[in-house]
């Protein structure tokens, strides 16, 4: 049976990695950050319970190189093992002071093979250190967080299309704040086990799984700026030049030749022991570096949406919870290479949960997108219009015999997928590329809607829309360097660009009523650098954040920045008072909900 549809209306600066802020009862606020030419966010700290938490420092101050992984131990807090109302990671970051040619970076935080954070690196180049601090509510994943285990620590290039010639190193420190319940505060319902999940992953599951979620870092870059391969290799167009948009470092003397194919459409596409369980979009992550030539684009000093502090996105795979309790290894499949987790909850009275899967229309559906466009050549110029498509509409249902009954589940997931790109090229015959020419808008949204129903009576009923819309325009001019290979130099570019982060969620669970929030994350940021002098115009950025939820929390925050400097910035504009307020158990960073604390 179809799901009936309930459609929903779609960091702060440190001075040294030392000094990480006590953590209380607190309404998150930043320092003051007008003149900072180094690392400026707008997003929120997160609320915690008051109280003094237990602390865990799983390191500091350790250094980072390239593809080199450190390691540490961790081990739970003495005398302080549970239960939790809520446990927070603090990640702090120190860059090297700038050096040779750098490729844009992610750092990366493990433990027990578990990703606890991803995020990148500012690449802010400067002749001091540039640091910076974010946080990430772990709550779920206190299963893991009980036991002893060995970490690792490291960094890794952003982007896979490129050669990546990394000399980069930074110095990270992280520790874990455990707030012990009370009965204000109570212990948050987390999941029973988590497992980690690569993009290939066989793994040996309990049979008495009732909920399951796959938490998937879905944060890529350039992807969307990629040209299909009919029309980079048949056209006979230059999408690979060193005019082009890319990430990819200086190799030799010679400017390296940028651009991408294959398509300018990604989503992460799940399956369980072979059959499509669900599917997470792919958040269009702005890189540091523009190219080669142009360096730090677009996030100095304001950083645009998941630049630092990557956000999973939850995808639901309870109705597949009977293919999980069947005995044997299950294989876990991701379409894309990312770093994802699942997580489960258990039938505590029951050893075996038996069911089927009834519905399932993901299967078999559409994956390839629908690519339209027209190629025309003029003389020395060329022009591409292209559009990539691709929507969904499926429905994933099932039901559970459970040791309190039978309970049907079900998920319906729509989605729409569009993305618009105008590419120029002047320069077709010699003296070549003289301009290089990319505008595109990307519309995608995502609205998964999860519900679970025991003899009739509603245990869960939630819906979560994540909408991630771009605006693009990018230029650059060249000039050819004539050698004994005569060779295209970029000389002039420019880039304006309107990214959102939209996410919008309503939960209802039995008994508890509705509560509904909403996350607004914004950027646009416009860049011109002659290239030949280096000198900058119409430098400017502009970031802002609003978190408002049911239950009366607000947060807002902005910040503009005018040639490489925070000029204003505002906090708490549209909240009552003018105050900024969020309650303990908020989720500000639009992170996933699982409300555990509703009990």
């Amino acid at each position: 049976m179809r799901l009936a549809r309930r459609i929903v209306a779609a960091s702060l600066l440190v001075p040294a990695l030392a000094a990480f802020a006590s953590q209380g009862s607190r309404t998150p606020a930043q320092p003051l950050q007008i003149g900072t030419t180094g690392v400026a966010t707008v997003t929120p700290g997160l609320p915690v319970p008051a109280g003094a938490p237990c602390v865990v420092n799983l390191f500091q101050n350790l250094g980072v190189a390239e593809m080199s992984p450190s390691s540490y131990v961790y081990a739970p807090p003495s005398g302080c093992l549970g239960p939790w109302s809520k446990v927070i990671l603090q990640v702090g970051v120190t860059e090297s002071p700038d050096g040779s040619y750098e490729d844009a970076t992610n750092a990366y935080i493990r433990l027990g093979n578990i990703p606890l954070f991803e995020g990148g690196l500012a690449m802010a180049r400067q002749p001091t250190p540039a640091s910076w601090q974010v946080e990430r509510d772990v709550t779920d994943l206190a299963p893991l967080l009980i036991r002893a285990h060995k970490g690792q620590a490291g960094l890794v290039p952003e982007q896979t299309y490129w050669y990546n010639e990394m000399s980069v190193d930074a110095t990270l420190s992280a520790r874990l704040l455990f707030y012990p319940a009370s009965s204000r505060t109570p212990a948050s319902k987390t999941p029973d086990s988590v497992y980690p999940v690569t993009r290939n992953s066989l793994i040996t599951l309990p049979h008495n799984i009732v909920r399951a979620y796959l938490d998937v870092y879905n944060a890529r870059p350039w992807w969307f700026t990629c040209a299909s391969d009919q029309e980079a290799y048949n056209s006979e167009l230059p999408f690979f030049s060193s005019l082009a948009p890319g990430g990819a470092q200086q190799l030799g003397i010679f400017a390296p030749g940028q651009g991408c194919a294959g398509s300018s459409f990604e989503e992460i596409l799940v399956r369980v022991d072979g059959v499509a369980a669900g599917i997470a979009p792919v958040f269009p992550a702005l890189s540091a570096d523009l190219n080669n030539y142009f360096p730090r684009t677009l996030n100095a000093p304001v950083q645009p949406p998941q630049m630092l502090n990557h956000v999973p996105y939850r995808v639901d795979l309870t109705p597949f919870a009977p293919y999980l309790n069947r005995t044997g290894k299950h294989r876990i499949e991701l379409s894309l290479p990312a770093n994802a987790y699942l997580l489960v909850y258990l039938d505590k009275g029951s050893t075996m949960v038996n069911g089927f899967v009834t519905v399932n229309t993901l299967n078999g559906e559409r994956t390839l997108p629908l690519i339209n466009d027209t190629v025309r050549k003029n003389g020395d110029s060329g022009t591409v219009r292209a559009s990539t498509r691709l929507d969904h509409d499926f429905d994933i249902e099932g039901y559970m015999m459970t040791s309190r009954g039978r309970v049907d589940t079900s998920v319906h997931q729509i989605s729409h997928f569009l993305n618009t790109q105008v590419f120029y090229f002047d320069g077709l015959q010699f003296p070549e590329y003289r301009h290089y020419q990319e505008h595109l808008w990307l519309a995608s949204q995502t609205q998964q809607h999860s519900r679970r129903t025991r003899a009739g009576v509603v245990l869960q009923d939630d819906v979560v829309t994540a909408s991630y819309p771009l605006q693009w325009f990018y230029d650059m001019d060249g000039y050819v360097f004539v050698s004994d290979e005569p060779e295209a130099v970029p000389s002039k570019g420019s880039i304006s660009v309107e990214q959102h982060r939209n996410l919008d969620a309503s939960y209802l669970k039995g008994g508890f009523g509705t509560y509904t929030s909403r996350v607004r994350d914004n950027f646009v940021s416009s860049h011109t650098r002659d290239l030949r002098v280096n000198q900058d115009r119409s430098w400017k950025s502009q970031a802002a954040y609003r978190f408002g939820d049911s239950q009366g929390s607000c947060y807002q925050s902005a910040l503009t920045a005018l040639n490489g400097a925070v000029s204003t910035e505002a906090q708490g504009v549209g909240c009552t008072d003018g105050q900024n307020r969020l309650r303990w158990h908020d989720h500000p960073d639009g992170s996933p909900d699982s409300l555990g604390w509703v009990h």
